[in-house]
C-alpha cells in the first residue's frame, strides 16, 4: 500500500488527535517522535521527468509528422521512429493525433540505412504489426541481405547493405538485431542462420576482460558497446541458444542444461566493476552517455537484474536524469554528438521502460545453476502475460532475479510473486522460513515447482521449507480443488490438462502454490514441468506439434492464472518503492502502560481467519501517530478478566458462531464501562454477518445495529483528526463465465453501529476490512481496498481514543 506522506498526516492530526496524544502522554503513555526522512527520489519525481520529456518531444514534431535530428530524410526516418518508441513507452497512445501523423509519415519512408530500418521495424512491430506486416517483411529481408556473410566480419552489419561483404560495426549490428528480434516477436520469420552468424560474431568480438569495443579487434571496450554486446548475445541465445527444454514430435525433454555463452556473464561483470551513470565507462567522459544509458536499461531488463554489480541501475540512472533535466523545456542536453531530440528520446526510454512493474522475482540460490534449469521460463511467461494485460499495462511488464540467501524483506517486496524452482535440495540462506513468512504477511505470494524428473530432493526440501514458513499445525499443503482460481482466473485450463497443484490457505487466500513432481509414484505418469513448457513457449513454439502446443498453452494459462490471482492484476511500477520506508520487523513485547494494545475476541467462527489484520492496524497507528503499540495482539476469551484491560477490542470471522450467556454478559459489561468493539466480516461472509447481528441483539437487548449515517463525524478528518473517508472504494467480484475480475465503485462506507448515549460502542463492517488490512485483497471477496480499509480502521481507533 502506498503510505500517506507523513507531513500530511501530521497536519491532519494537529487539532483533536494531537490533543489525544497529549492526553496519552499525560497519562503515562510514551509518545515516540522521529525526524522526517531526508528527501528521496520518488515516483512523483520520475513521473514529472517523464511528462516533461514527453511534452518536449511532442513540441518538436514537424508539420508533416516527423522529427528532425539529422538533415537527411533517411536519418529523419530513424529519428522519428526513435522518438515514437520513446513516446509509446511513455504512454502516448497510437491513436493520438501526433502519433497518427508520425505513423502516416513513417509508413511512406523507405530508408536505406541499418539504423533507420531497424528503428522503423521496432516501432511498427510495437504499434501496428498486422497493419504493417508488409513493411516488416520488407525490412527483415533488407536486414538479412545486409548482414556480412564473408570474411572476419561475418555476422555483423554496417550502415549500408554492401551486398553482404565487408566489415560491420557493433552499433549498427546491435540495432539490426533489435529490429529483427521485435519483428520475430511480431510473427515475422527470421532465418536461423542469421541468428547463428550474429552470435558467432558477437562472441568473437568480446575482449578478454569481458568488454566489447566498437569493432572486431578493438580492445578498448566501452560501456555503450559492452551493453550492445550483452544485449546481442542475449537476443541470439533466445533464438538459437542450446535449449533447456526440447520437443520432438509429441514428447518433451526437460532440464537439458543449456546455458548462454559465458561472454554474457563476463560482460555484466565488467559493467559492474566500472558502473557509472555519469559517464560512458571506458570512454573517459560523457561521450555517447545517453546512448550508453539506453543500452544499460536494456541490459538490466533483458537479463532481469535489479543490480549491476552493487548498483541499483534504475534508481541511480533515474536520480541522475531527474537532476540534470532542463527545468524549463524538459529536454536533456548532452554533448555535440547527441543532439537534444536523440538524447531526450534515450532518456525517456530509460525512465519509462525501466520502471515497468516487476511482477515476478525468480529466486537465485544454491546449488549453482539448479535455480535456473529453464533459463527463459519466466521471461516467456511474462511475455505471454503482457499480451493479456496490454490494456492495463501498455508499456509492458518486467521480472527480475533475486539473490535469495542475502535478500532482506525490502528486496523480496520488490515483486509481488516469488518464484522458486529446482531439482535438488536448495539453500535459501539463514532464516529463510521467517523471511518468507514476513514477505507473505506483507502481501507477497510464493509460487514453486519441482522442475525436472527425479526431483525428490527438491520436493522434500520444499515441504520442509513450508513447515519453516508455517510452523502452526493448521497450515499444511493440500491439493487445490478444481474450482480454485488457478484453473480459471484468467484463462480456462482444460480439465484433461490439469496437473497436481498444492497450496497453503492462509488468511484470506491461498498464499503459496506448489507444483510437485509428477513422476515419484509412477514414472509413466510424469508430466513436463511448468517451467519446461514455458521455456518452449518462446520463439520456438511456432514449430511445435499441435499436442505439445496444447500443453504449452495450458502451462502458460496456469502461470497466468496464478499471477492474476496472486496480484489481482494490480501492480506497482518499479519506482513506487523508491520513496517507501522498509517495513519494520515486528517486535514481540510485554504489554504495559507504555503501549497501546487492542485485544482480539476469541469465538468459534474462525476468529483468526486473517491473522495479521489487527497487528497491521496497530502498526499503522504507530506509523501515523507516533504512539507506541503492542503489535502482537493476544486473543481474549470474553470470560477472561483481561478483557477489561482494553479500551477497544476487535473481532472478525468467516463462519457462524454463538457466545454462551455468561460471555454475552461480560461483553455487555465491557461496553457499558466505556469499552468499544470493532468487527468485520472476513470476505463479506454471510454466515458470520448473520451470527454477529444475532449475537449483538442478544448481548445488548433493547439496542439494534443501525447504519452509521454518511455525515457522521467518524467519517471526517476534522472531528477526530483522522481521514476524510466519506467516499471509499468498494471492490466486488466480477467476470461471470469469463476471466475473474474485480469491479470497483465509490461509495460511502457501509458501517453499522450500536449507540449508547453519545457514542458508538459497536462498529461493524459487513464488507471485508481484514483481508485488505492483511494486504491480501482477493478477487473472490467483497470489501474495501487496502488504503481505505486502513483509513477506516484508523478513524475508528482515533474515535475510540476520544470516547
Amino acid at each position: 500500500m502506498n503510505r500517506p506522506r507523513p507531513r500530511r498526516v501530521v497536519q491532519s492530526l494537529r487539532k483533536p488527535a494531537a490533543l489525544v496524544l497529549l492526553c496519552l502522554a499525560a497519562c503515562g503513555w510514551p509518545v515516540a517522535t522521529a525526524a522526517p526522512p531526508p528527501p528521496q527520489l520518488g515516483p512523483t519525481d520520475i513521473q514529472r521527468a517523464i511528462d516533461k520529456a514527453r511534452d518536449y518531444l511532442l513540441s518538436q514534431q514537424k508539420d508533416d509528422g516527423s522529427w528532425e535530428a539529422m538533415r537527411s530524410n533517411d536519418k529523419r526516418a530513424g529519428a522519428t521512429a526513435l522518438v515514437m518508441l520513446a513516446l509509446a513507452n511513455a504512454g502516448v497512445a497510437a491513436d493520438r493525433p501526433p502519433m497518427r501523423r508520425a505513423l502516416d509519415w513513417l509508413r511512406q519512408q523507405t530508408p536505406e540505412e541499418t539504423y533507420s530500418i531497424a528503428l522503423q521495424t521496432m516501432i511498427l512491430a510495437m504499434l501496428s504489426p498486422e497493419a504493417d506486416r508488409a513493411i516488416l517483411e520488407r525490412n527483415v529481408a533488407w536486414l538479412e541481405l545486409a548482414q556480412v556473410k564473408q570474411g572476419p566480419g561475418t555476422g555483423s552489419w554496417s550502415y549500408a547493405q554492401n551486398r553482404g561483404v565487408g566489415m560491420g560495426d557493433n552499433s549498427n549490428s546491435q540495432f539490426a538485431l533489435l529490429g529483427l528480434h521485435e519483428a520475430s516477436r511480431a510473427g515475422i520469420r527470421v532465418a536461423e542462420e542469421t541468428w547463428v552468424r550474429a552470435q558467432q560474431y558477437w562472441v568473437a568480438c568480446a575482449n578478454a576482460d569481458g568488454s566489447w569495443g566498437y569493432t572486431l579487434g578493438n580492445s578498448g571496450g566501452s560501456g555503450s558497446m559492452t551493453c550492445a554486446g550483452i544485449a546481442s548475445v542475449w537476443i541470439t541465445s533466445e533464438h538459437i541458444g542450446t535449449p533447456d527444454a526440447r520437443a520432438a514430435r509429441d514428447s518433451v525433454s526437460c532440464c537439458g542444461g543449456g546455458a548462454s555463452p559465458r561472454v554474457l556473464e563476463k560482460g555484466i561483470e565488467w559493467l559492474g566493476r566500472r558502473f557509472s551513470v555519469m559517464q560512458n565507462p571506458g570512454t573517459g567522459g560523457e561521450t555517447w552517455l545517453y546512448y550508453y544509458l539506453y543500452g544499460l536499461e536494456r541490459v538490466g531488463r533483458f537479463t532481469a537484474r535489479r543490480y549491476i554489480g552493487d548498483n541499483d541501475w534504475y534508481l541511480e540512472g533515474a536520480r541522475m536524469f531527474a537532476a540534470t533535466q532542463d527545468r524549463l523545456s524538459g529536454k536533456f542536453v548532452a554533448n555535440r554528438i547527441e543532439d537534444s531530440i536523440v538524447a531526450t528520446s534515450f532518456a525517456l526510454l530509460f525512465l519509462a521502460k525501466g520502471r515497468r512493474p516487476v511482477i515476478v522475482s525468480k529466486s537465485r540460490h544454491g546449488p549453482e545453476n539448479d535455480w535456473n534449469r529453464h533459463g527463459h521460463d519466466i521471461a516467456h511467461l511474462v511475455e505471454h502475460l503482457e499480451t493479456k494485460w496490454k490494456k492495463d499495462y501498455p508499456a509492458g511488464l518486467s521480472w527480475h532475479v533475486t539473490d535469495t540467501p542475502t535478500a532482506g524483506l525490502d528486496d523480496l517486496q520488490q515483486a509481488p510473486v516469488f518464484w522458486l524452482s529446482g531439482k535438488v535440495a536448495f539453500d535459501l540462506g539463514p532464516d529463510a522460513g521467517p523471511r518468507l513468512r514476513r514477505y507473505i504477511d506483507e502481501g507477497g505470494f510464493v509460487f514453486a515447482e519441482a522442475c525436472c524428473p527425479q526431483s525428490a530432493e527438491f520436493d522434500r526440501r520444499l515441504r520442509q521449507l513450508v513447515g519453516e514458513i508455517f510452523p502452526e499445525p493448521e497450515y499444511r499443503l493440500h491439493l487445490l480443488p478444481p474450482e480454485h482460481p488457478a484453473w480459471h482466473a484468467e484463462e480456462i485450463v482444460p480439465p484433461e490438462l490439469h496437473r497436481p497443484l498444492m497450496g497453503i490457505d492462509y488468511g484470506c487466500r491461498t498464499c503459496l502454490i506448489y507444483a510437485p513432481p509428477t513422476d515419484l509414484e509412477d514414472p509413466k505418469a510424469a508430466m513436463p514441468s511448468l517451467s519446461c513448457l514455458w521455456e518452449l513457449g518462446g520463439p520456438s513454439r511456432r514449430v511445435l506439434s499441435p499436442a505439445i502446443t496444447r500443453e504449452v498453452d495450458a502451462a502458460l494459462a496456469i502461470g497466468t492464472n496464478v499471477l492474476a490471482y496472486a496480484t489481482n492484476r494490480e501492480l506497482k511500477s518499479k519506482d513506487a518503492f523508491f520513496g517507501a520506508l522498509p517495513a519494520e520487523e515486528p517486535q514481540a513485547e510485554r504489554v504495559d502502560r507504555g503501549q497501546l494494545a487492542i485485544g482480539k475476541l476469541r469465538h468459534s467462527g474462525m476468529c483468526d481467519a486473517a491473522p495479521a489484520a489487527l497487528a497491521n492496524i496497530l502498526r499503522a497507528a504507530a506509523r501515523e501517530t507516533g504512539i507506541r503499540v503492542n503489535d502482537t495482539p493476544a486473543q481474549i476469551d470474553p470470560a477472561d478478566d483481561r478483557l477489561f484491560e482494553y479500551h477497544l477490542v476487535f473481532m472478525h470471522g468467516r463462519q457462524g458462531f454463538a457466545f454462551d450467556q455468561p460471555r454475552r454478559e461480560r461483553i455487555a459489561k465491557f461496553l457499558d464501562r466505556g469499552g468499544m468493539l470493532l468487527a468485520d466480516s472476513v470476505c463479506a461472509a454471510g454466515a458470520f454477518t448473520q451470527a454477529f447481528r444475532t449475537e449483538i441483539a442478544a448481548i445488548l437487548p433493547g439496542h439494534t445495529l443501525e447504519e452509521i449515517p454518511a455525515d457522521d463525524p467518524l467519517f471526517t478528518a476534522a472531528e477526530y483528526g483522522g481521514y476524510d473517508i466519506r467516499q471509499v472504494t468498494l471492490r466486488e467480484p466480477a467476470g461471470g463465465d469469463g476471466p475473474m475480475g474485480v469491479r470497483k465503485r465509490q461509495i460511502p462506507p457501509k458501517l453499522e453501529g450500536v449507540r449508547m448515549g453519545d457514542r458508538w460502542v459497536v462498529i461493524f463492517s459487513p464488507y471485508d476490512l481484514s483481508c485488505a488490512l492483511e494486504k491480501q485483497n482477493s478477487m473472490e471477496c467483497t470489501g474495501y481496498g487496502r488504503e481505505d480499509a486502513e483509513k477506516i480502521a484508523l478513524n475508528v481507533l482515533l474515535y475510540s481514543l476520544n470516547h
